[in-house]
């Protein structure tokens, strides 16, 4: 696959692939049902529904899986399906022209069929979940599901590993941002802080002492006067004079 095809978005943007899947499939009725549903938020699922249900999905879809994975070999056709499905497809293909792009579209749970009344049913059904709940079923599947075989998931010589790979410059815009922010909230501080001084100084009360002493040994004449600015004052600073006499 020549194009940079990793999201439904990117599906859904281009002109030069076409797409679908097999015909009255699980698959085939998820996208019909996100395609027509008017509460959905995201328009993707409608253009893809509306390119995948051309001439009732005979024109982009197929009958059968491996229908399917061929067509998506020989032309330039992707093909959506059950992403267990493909990956094996693409790791056992005997000419590795196989690539498996994006992510699995929604999370679906397997079964063991048992006969209908069973008294083992609730016994296996918790098993299973305790088994999910614990992580041991992500465990078994890392190891007996083979990431390499014949081909390599990650090698493919069709894939294009830029499409969407994040490296250093892709994050510029994000370090700009929070550069500007961190000098925003430097600068807004600054002037807080240079505020909140200035207040300060204008509000404080100024003080000034002026002792009058008369002459030495004259008890009971010595003057204290004192004067302060009172706050609330908008005109002149108030006089007050105390007088105290020494004992």
């Amino acid at each position: 696959m020549d194009h940079a095809i990793w999201t439904f978005q990117d599906l859904a943007r281009q002109i030069n692939v076409d797409y679908g899947t097999v015909r009255d499939s699980a698959v085939y009725d998820y996208f019909r049902n996100k395609g027509t549903n008017p509460l959905e938020q995201d328009s993707t699922y409608a253009e893809l529904w509306r390119t995948i249900s051309k001439n009732h999905g005979l024109d982009y879809c197929v009958s059968s899986p491996s229908e399917g994975i061929r067509k998506a070999k020989k032309s330039a056709y992707a093909f959506l399906w059950d992403m267990s499905v493909l990956e094996y497809a693409a790791l056992t293909d005997d000419d590795c022209t196989i690539t498996v792009s994006g992510n699995s579209m929604s999370s679906k749970g397997y079964g063991i069929a048992m006969q209908h009344g069973s008294p083992y049913r609730d016994l296996f059904s918790q098993r299973i979940l305790e088994l999910q709940d614990k992580g041991d079923l992500d465990i078994m599947k890392q190891k007996w599901w083979p990431r390499t075989g014949r081909c390599n998931l990650n090698t493919h010589a069709g894939s294009s590993p830029d499409g969407r790979s994040l490296r250093l410059h892709s994050f510029a815009g994000v370090f700009c941002i929070l550069a500007t922010g961190l000098l925003l909230a430097c600068l807004v501080a600054a002037l807080e802080a240079w505020w909140s001084s200035n207040r300060c100084r204008q509000e404080q009360p100024k003080e000034v002492t002026e002792v009058r002493a008369r002459r030495p040994g004259r008890w009971g004449e010595d003057t204290a006067t004192l004067y302060f600015k009172d706050p609330n004052a908008d005109v002149s600073p108030d006089l007050v004079e105390l007088q105290y006499t020494q004992l």
